[in-house]
């Protein structure tokens, strides 16, 4: 089982051992994240585990528990997962869940409608659904896993640069992710395909077929002197 190597700010644990106490307590430095602790993260309390080449990382205001050191179940918020090892792990959320065969940085956000948005920085591998769907991750494209039974949901591109820039899964920890050169090429690839056409930023699922996006205003100036 992992176990906890870096923590900041508010960090609360429940052991669901003993089903008729419910009692939160300050999560230890090194503590094993065990299949029956849950884990609640403040606003400004991160967790980081690293152990033989892979990190989880729970972000700020999150709550998790981790079934096994391969599977993450994430109620609320968000994870980042990194191994340069092949190797299947499996995500789940309220509602849903999905499996991930291969390697690479990958960030889970879990989303209102008890989904979650499945976000590869880069890497090689496969994500299959419950339902039986599978496809081929790509940096830099957002996938959404829906339902009970799971299905893949309509898939974005997203600016990775903008996102490592922003996201304190990325930029707030104190260790540097083994795949951080790994990244910035699939930055490269991304900008020589896209071209830096990125026209809206993705919010979060209140349903299973409401998606909040933000377009990005067009420059009225058609012919800038």
């Amino acid at each position: 089982m992992p176990s906890v190597t870096y923590q900041t700010g508010r960090v609360d644990a429940v052991d669901l051992t003993d089903e008729d106490q419910f009692e939160t307590q300050l999560l230890d430095q090194n503590q094993t994240l065990h299949s029956q602790l849950l884990i609640a993260t403040g606003i400004d309390g991160r967790i980081e585990s690293i152990d033989d080449g892979k990190y989880w990382r729970l972000g700020s205001n999150s709550m998790a528990r981790w079934h096994s050191e391969s599977h993450l179940w994430l109620h609320s918020g968000s994870a980042l997962y990194c191994s340069t090892q092949e190797d299947i792990i499996h995500f789940s959320t309220r509602e849903s869940n999905a499996t991930f065969n291969g390697h690479g940085t990958i960030i889970i956000e879990a989303t209102k409608n008890g989904g979650f948005k499945f976000i590869p920085l880069e890497g090689k591998g496969t994500i299959t659904t419950e339902n039986g769907q599978t496809q081929e991750i790509i940096g830099g494209r957002m996938l959404l896993v829906l339902g009970n039974p799971s299905r893949l949901g309509d898939a974005y591109d997203i600016d990775i640069m903008l996102l490592i820039k922003s996201s304190r899964l990325i930029n707030a920890y104190r260790s540097l992710l083994p795949t951080f050169k790994k990244i910035g090429l699939a930055i490269y690839v991304q900008e020589m395909k896209l071209k830096g056409k990125y026209n809206a930023l993705i919010g979060d699922a209140t349903s299973d077929k409401n998606l909040q996006m933000w377009k990005f205003k067009e420059n009225s100036d058609k012919n800038p002197k």
